[in-house]
């Protein structure tokens, strides 16, 4: 990366099922305590599927002025509330800076479905001329970081991604390339989702890919033999990323490094070489050593075939030595957040670094023989310098990023 302009992460903003705001996440978070909860946005007694990451402690008054609200969805309202703790958290002024320096990246898989079936209710039940003026503007999914970047007036190189499970990771990826190629000087960079709703929940449990269950105790079990799905989430998370040089000039406090990053597509979910391809080449744009890792945040998204995908993609990537490194998913405290959860896992591995608390994953209690991987499963200490990222798409796109300590 010497030819490369160096990315630092210095700012960090939640909206999440285990909690708002940065410290209310990483208390429940790093204890291990379960988010996952029946739903009640919704009766969901008619659904296979009627558990949830939901979030029922938002406001988004506290965080957003009213004209912002009408206007959009409440994805993008965990959008905007993100964005503001993030800056908020890295003490970064955006009227001091450059704004045609400043981009937004993000990601989202679903758009809004909340404001959707509130305009069918309005057309079908009211007519059309009670249909939100807004609705247009507020259900695609780039809004979120449309209405980011219109309540900052950030005027810099942005863009938004949709690509299944990995929008978010896609967005952290051009996030950092952005300012390594010398576009951007600071980027906001996640996702947002929020699908949880009759409509929303009706069309995710088409893929195939949700566990069906009823019961929230052990619903989500990443990598465990008895593991049957997804279980949704909702939230937002926004990091801020920054050039190494002018984040140490306005004296930031910096989370952690991006050493390197890499993105793959193999249009296979049933192969695991794109991942591996994934992996090596972010190592190889970091040129540090594999055996260097000491966590890796993993995709994990709970499904038979994709956990054990993964798995293989670990053992090829780190050979005799994968037995060694210690994996993790947290997201089966929270859900899967698809446009939000590449930056959630990142943020995971920030702050397993700075509070030498690893991120585990619940409700593994039956090893598979087909994942063979050491899967933090408990509360464990451990100091460490370097983490792996992984997000992985249902069709085979695959995002790795390389973090460590500065």
């Amino acid at each position: 990366m010497s030819d490369k302009r160096r990315v630092v992460i210095t700012g960090i903003g939640l909206v999440n099922p285990a909690g708002v705001g940065l410290e209310a996440f990483w208390e429940k978070v790093s204890s291990g305590k379960s988010a996952i909860r029946r739903i009640t946005r919704f009766d969901p007694e008619q659904f296979p599927v009627q558990v949830a990451g939901e979030i029922t402690d938002f406001r988004p008054g506290d965080f957003i002025p009213r004209r912002f609200i009408v206007k959009t969805d409440l994805f993008t309202h965990y959008a905007l509330a993100a964005a503001k703790m993030a800056l908020q958290d890295a003490a970064l002024k955006l009227e001091q800076e450059d704004r045609y320096r400043v981009g937004v990246f993000f990601g989202n898989n679903a758009g809004g479905w909340d404001i959707c079936e509130r305009g069918f209710y309005e057309l079908y039940q009211q007519g059309p001329q009670m249909v939100n003026p807004w609705q247009a503007t507020a259900w695609f999914p780039a809004a979120a970081q449309g209405f980011v970047t219109i309540c900052y007036g950030i005027k810099g190189y942005s863009k938004s991604f949709v690509c299944d499970r990995a929008s978010g990771a896609c967005a952290l990826f051009f996030g950092i390339r952005s300012i390594q190629q010398g576009h951007n000087d600071v980027v906001l960079t996640g996702g947002a989702e929020a699908p949880i709703t009759g409509f929303g929940m009706t069309c995710y449990i088409g893929t195939g890919e949700l566990a069906p269950s009823k019961n929230p105790i052990d619903a989500y079990r990443p990598f465990d033999k008895n593991r049957s799905g997804i279980v949704l989430g909702e939230g937002s998370t926004v990091l801020i990323l920054e050039e190494l040089e002018r984040a140490r000039r306005r004296g930031a406090s910096i989370y952690g490094e991006v050493l390197g990053a890499a993105m793959t597509t193999d249009a296979d979910p049933t192969g695991y070489a794109g991942l591996v391809r994934s992996m090596r080449q972010a190592w190889c744009t970091a040129s540090v050593e594999a055996s260097g890792v000491d966590l890796i945040l993993a995709e994990g998204c709970g499904t038979q075939l994709s956990d054990r995908v993964e798995a293989y993609a670990i053992a090829e990537m780190f050979g005799p030595k994968a037995s060694e490194v210690r994996v993790t998913s947290p997201k089966s405290i929270y859900g899967h957040l698809y446009g939000a959860s590449g930056a959630t896992e990142l943020a995971c591995g920030l702050l397993a670094m700075k509070t030498g608390l690893l991120p585990p994953t619940i409700n593994f209690a039956t090893p598979d023989p087909e994942c063979p991987l050491r899967v933090v499963s408990g509360l464990e200490r451990l100091a460490i310098s370097r983490v792996l990222v992984n997000s992985r798409s249902r069709d085979g796109v695959n995002v790795s990023l390389l973090i460590s300590a500065l």
